[in-house]
């Protein structure tokens, strides 16, 4: 029997909230993860979890929507089957074969998230998800398109060319070309993707109206060791972006996370004339930025460093000597070392460290 709207929509309302702690609870796992510590994070999601995805996929495949939703009705099943995968794959790792369910369950928990987020208009208890809580009192606003803007807003996936790797974008849904806007170039993690990593930066972005560029390496990982590769990728990427929306040059900020923070080391001092800051999150400093610090280049660009004292990747005892260095030749560096995190997802460090600093810079610039 079909249910009413009333009924449907109230229906909807509980599922909404069981998935609101999951996406909470999975997103701080993959903030916390520790390969030392695999078997406690899998516990917590278990208990976190439990019969969870087995219940709502009873309840959603026993309701029957009305017409009017059910469209919406398949897409919520859909991004509720996604997030079943991230959770089972995420359990199933043991040993060497963790890291793999750890990207497949990643990637699963992604794609999820994007069919979740084109419905957000229709789940007001989700909302809340996607923006810091400072932002909330602004959500219509922040959701409202500006009448006459043609370009595309919110997420788009843009293809590889012979120019450039696929990237992925997101533009403030309030977005109008009536004032320049800043934006932050962020960098995946070695076998990761710019789709994928672009939702540790959502919420900051949306709430505060930034663009986010975040694009794919032309191989498993950057291309540390010959950096044009994927320097003039990013930087075709980048031009394109700035030719298709009023982008503020002088508040474009680069950041990557453990791979992607090496690489920002080598494309953030060889293209010191793009950024207005660069924030390295548990990266390394390689041996191929040697020739950049001996010309003293990039010494005028503000440089965040963040690592993990607990970080099992790199070591914090390389980034400390590192930082000695570059402050001994005259870098612009600051310093942020967290007692407790490892090498993992960045979401609550973007959003009270690296985003505040940025703004910091912003601020010093009027």
């Amino acid at each position: 029997m079909e249910l009413t709207e009333e009924k449907y929509v109230e229906t909807v309302r509980q599922v909404e909230d069981k998935l609101l702690h999951f996406l909470r609870t999975f997103e701080k796992l993959q903030e916390e993860i520790h390969l030392g510590r695999v078997g406690e994070a899998q516990v917590r999601l278990r208990e976190a979890g439990g019969e969870l995805f087995p219940a709502l996929s009873a309840e959603l495949t026993a309701l029957s929507p009305p017409q009017s939703r059910q469209e919406f009705h398949a897409k919520l099943s859909e991004a509720t089957a996604a997030f079943a995968e991230a959770y089972a794959t995420f359990l199933s790792g043991k040993g060497q074969q963790f890291a793999q369910a750890f990207l497949d369950g990643r990637r699963a928990f992604c794609r999820g998230l994007y069919v979740l987020y084109n419905l957000r208009a229709q789940l007001p208890v989700l909302r809340q998800y996607w923006l810091l809580p400072s932002a909330l009192p602004a959500l219509a606003a922040l959701e409202t398109r500006t009448p006459g803007v043609e370009v595309p807003v919110g997420f788009s996936h843009k293809p590889g060319t012979d120019a450039h790797k696929q990237y992925s974008l997101y533009v403030p849904e309030n977005y109008t070309p009536e004032r320049t806007w800043p934006l932050i170039v962020c960098l995946h993690g070695g076998y990761g993707r710019g789709d994928d990593y672009i939702w540790t930066w959502l919420r900051p972005a949306k709430s505060k109206g930034y663009l986010l560029l975040s694009p794919k390496s032309a191989g498993p990982t950057w291309s540390v060791l010959n950096p044009p590769l994927d320097i003039r990728s990013i930087q075709a990427m980048l031009e394109e972006v700035c030719t298709t929306y009023a982008v503020d040059r002088k508040g474009v900020y680069l950041t990557g996370l453990s791979d992607g923070g090496t690489f920002t080391y080598l494309l953030g001092l060889s293209c010191t004339e793009l950024f207005a800051g660069i924030a390295v999150i548990a990266g390394e400093m390689h041996p191929m930025v040697d020739p950049l610090l001996r010309r003293g280049q990039g010494k005028g660009v503000p440089m965040l460093i963040v690592h993990g004292a607990q970080d099992f990747i790199f070591d914090v005892a390389f980034t400390r000597q590192s930082i000695t260095l570059l402050q001994k030749v005259g870098y612009n560096v600051t310093y942020q070392e967290l007692p407790d995190w490892g090498h993992a997802y960045t979401y609550s460090i973007n959003e009270q460290r690296v985003l505040p600093w940025f703004e910091g810079l912003a601020s010093n610039e009027d």
